[in-house]
């Protein structure tokens, strides 16, 4: 299922929602458009119960240049502030989502992009992905969440780096300081993102969103109040009958009797008649013709013990 308009593009493949920011002729930098097109698409993923995790990357050869910058320069405090204001909430609207985010950064992810990926929970990076906030250069700061999330995920004295300097991170640094989880080559980019959606499918969709829940909090709150929290989202999953029906499909197999290593079930029939160079069914008849034999050995006479005694 695919969905186009101006500035983002949404197609559903497998079990992922893919969100494709879509102005590669302005690096996929984030419009007013752009930021209710994805407010759109994300209200779209969330209520599919076929959509398990939600992707983001940009088309072209940039992930997001950050936030579009026309007409800015004439902007008073007040139009300023409700800049800010948007592209915190969408940021916020993206970190709250109950189904787990990837961000598949495919090259440079800057400013407003950057502020995109720190409110994904995952990012798998290409080779060629950078990761920069150069906004004091520009005579402001992060605005969207910038200076907040990073400090949380880096610490403070690499995020001071970032954004004092607008120092540009390359994708094997990014990795290393905690801003990505996984570097590929370019071309392995997509599949990467689907295989790890694949094992992102195989949790509860419930139990995803109350682990989400619980890592949030876990930065911001002490100890105690997080371990009544935790327990708090754990009673939580077993109000959507999740675990039951996990848990009974775990007891089924560890009630399965063991498969001896190399023995007749170990090796599948049609691979041992494959083997033999034998029909189907003939080994079983094979094997009955040879019970019956066995079963008409006659049993030795009295006489012929008489001979021997």
């Amino acid at each position: 299922m695919v969905e186009d308009s101006e500035t983002v593009f949404f197609e559903k493949s497998n079990m992922a929602g893919w969100i494709y920011l879509s102005r590669p002729g302005r690096m996929n930098a984030l419009s007013a458009q752009s930021v209710r097109d994805i407010w759109k698409q994300l209200a779209r993923a969330e209520a599919d119960p076929e959509v398990r995790a939600l992707v983001f990357t940009g088309r072209g050869e940039a992930f997001c240049a950050g936030m579009d910058m026309a007409g800015l320069e004439s902007a008073n405090p007040m139009n300023a502030r409700r800049r800010s204001r948007e592209i915190q909430m969408l940021t916020c609207r993206i970190a709250e989502l109950p189904l787990p985010t990837v961000a598949a950064v495919n090259g440079v992810a800057m400013g407003a992009g950057l502020e995109i990926c720190l409110a994904c929970d995952l990012v798998l990076a290409s080779r060629a992905a950078r990761f920069a906030f150069p906004e004091a250069r520009l005579g402001m700061i992060p605005c969207g969440g910038g200076t907040q999330r990073l400090a949380r995920l880096i610490g403070l004295r690499r995020a001071r780096d970032m954004i004092f300097t607008g120092r540009i991170v390359d994708a094997e640094q990014a990795a290393k300081w905690g801003l990505a989880n996984e570097v590929v080559e370019a071309d392995e980019l997509t599949g990467a993102v689907e295989a790890l959606v694949g094992k992102l499918a195989m949790g509860g969709r419930v139990a995803l969103y109350q682990a989400k829940r619980c890592l949030s909090h876990a930065l911001d709150v002490e100890l105690g109040r997080g371990l009544e929290f935790e327990a708090e989202c754990f009673t939580t999953c077993f109000s959507s009958g999740e675990p039951a029906a996990a848990l009974k499909r775990f007891a089924e197999r560890e009630a399965e009797p063991p498969q001896p290593e190399g023995g007749e079930k170990a090796f599948p029939a049609e691979a041992r008649e494959a083997a033999t160079g034998q029909e189907p069914g003939e080994q079983a008849q094979d094997r009955e013709e040879k019970a019956q034999a066995e079963e008409e050995v006659p049993e030795p006479d009295d006489a012929e013990d008489d001979i021997f005694e």
